[in-house]
C-alpha cells in the first residue's frame, strides 16, 4: 500500500481514484544495478517515476551504438506502449539516477482507464507527448546539424526544470548527452567548448546551463 501523500504529484484525481491507487500501489526503489523496468516485467506491472532518471533506448550490438528515445523523470509512466498493445516491448532500459517509482499492476491499470475517464486522458496525455518528442527526435536528426540539436536540448532542460523542478541534464556524462540528440561524445564535447569560449553556457558541478539568454536564442534563431 503507498502513502497518498506520494500521489498528490501525480494529477488531480478524484478521492475514489486516489484510494484505488494507495490500495494497491508499491513503493520500489531502484537503482543503476537494480531496477524493475525490462520488458519482461512490463507485461504485467506499470511504473509512475517519483524520482531519479531512467534512459529508454535501442541499441546496435554491431556498433555499440545507441540512441536515447526517452528519459524517465518525476511524473512519468512506464510503459505506455505495453498497456494498450498488451504486447513485449523490445527495448533497452538503464537507471541513470537512482530513484524510487509506484508500481500497479497492468491489469489494475487497465480497468482505471476503463472506469476514470480522466485517468484515460492522462494516458493518453503521456502517450501524445512521448509521440510529440520521438516525433521531434527524428527530425531533428534527418534535417539539423548537431549544434543545433544540443541547443534545443539545453533548451527542453530548462523548460522541463521549470515545468517538474528536475534538471535532466544533470550529472550526464557526455557520452549520454550524445545519446540524446543522435551523435557521438566527441562531437558534442567539441560543441560545448565552442559554446563557453563563447560566454553563451556554463559547466559547474555536472550541470550545463545557459549565461547569456539573449545571445544563446540568437545563436540558435541563426542555425
Amino acid at each position: 500500500m503507498v502513502n497518498k501523500n506520494l500521489l498528490t504529484d501525480l494529477t488531480k484525481i478524484n478521492d475514489s481514484l486516489r484510494e484505488e491507487f494507495a490500495k494497491h500501489g508499491e513503493l520500489i526503489n531502484f537503482t543503476k544495478d537494480n531496477h524493475p523496468f525490462d520488458s519482461e516485467t512490463t507485461l504485467d506491472y506499470f511504473f509512475v517515476i517519483i524520482s531519479g532518471k531512467v534512459k529508454v533506448y535501442d541499441i546496435n550490438f554491431d556498433t555499440n551504438r545507441e540512441q536515447t528515445l526517452y528519459l524517465l523523470i518525476k511524473g512519468d509512466m512506464y510503459d505506455v506502449v505495453t498497456l494498450l498493445d498488451n504486447e513485449y516491448h523490445d527495448l533497452a532500459v538503464d537507471v541513470l539516477e537512482k530513484g524510487s517509482a509506484i508500481k500497479f499492476s497492468i491489469i489494475k491499470v487497465r480497468e482505471w482507464m476503463r472506469e476514470y475517464p480522466h485517468f484515460e486522458r492522462l494516458i493518453y496525455k503521456q502517450i501524445s507527448t512521448q509521440m510529440r518528442n520521438l516525433e521531434s527526435l527524428v527530425v531533428d536528426i534527418s534535417l539539423k546539424d548537431t549544434k543545433e540539436r544540443l541547443l534545443k536540448l539545453l533548451l527542453k532542460n530548462i523548460e522541463i526544470f521549470d515545468k517538474r523542478g528536475v534538471e535532466i541534464l544533470k550529472n550526464l556524462s557526455h557520452t549520454e548527452i550524445a545519446n540524446l540528440i543522435g551523435t557521438v561524445r566527441h562531437v558534442v564535447e567539441r560543441h560545448l567548448k565552442d559554446l563557453k569560449n563563447e560566454g553563451l553556457i556554463e559547466d559547474k558541478k555536472q550541470l550545463l546551463s545557459i549565461k547569456k539568454a539573449k545571445n544563446f536564442l540568437k545563436t540558435l534563431d541563426t542555425l
